[in-house]
């Protein structure tokens, strides 16, 4: 489970996901959860090692060249906790920081109230990206297997 955006400059407080194409699939189910019903927000957003600054970098195949830092957790205007992560790109700076990252990305992949998406060939998804993480359950494999999704994330607000 992840949010996007991680590690690009721009805001993407919002997230719309459009399943274009799919033929020869079994599995890659898309999963979300919202921030409100995972068991661990309480524990691991106010731990202040997610409070701190990690460095997010991202694969060649993304065309973003830069880093960035900034926490995992923050907060909204009104207090609430909000997420920006993804276990794929961060760079922990200590050891404190890799075993709240494990200890985040072990807690979101077990939680109980993920919630299956089952996003049809012209449907989409709109999501806060702040509040919902979401991610895909792996494909049976198949070398004729053929997915294609519309991703668009920005920001509403300013």
């Amino acid at each position: 489970l992840h949010t996007d955006g991680t590690y690009l400059t721009e805001i993407t407080d919002w997230l719309l996901m459009c399943k274009l194409q799919e033929t020869n699939v079994v599995g890659g189910e898309t999963y979300i959860l919202h921030l409100d019903d995972w068991e661990h927000l309480n524990e691991l957003s106010k731990d202040s090692i997610g409070r701190q600054n990690f460095t997010w970098g991202s694969p060649k195949s993304k065309n973003v060249d830069n880093k960035v830092d900034h926490p995992v957790f923050f907060d909204d205007n009104e207090g609430r906790s909000q997420i920006s992560y993804i276990d794929q790109f961060p760079e922990p700076k200590n050891m404190q920081q890799g075993n709240f990252l494990q200890r985040l990305s072990d807690s979101l992949e077990e939680s109980k109230n993920q919630i299956i998406a089952n996003i049809s060939v012209g449907s989409m998804l709109i999501a806060n990206n702040y509040f919902w993480l979401h991610g895909r359950k792996p494909f049976k494999e198949n070398k004729n297997l053929n997915r294609e999704l519309l991703r668009i994330r920005g920001s509403f607000f300013r």
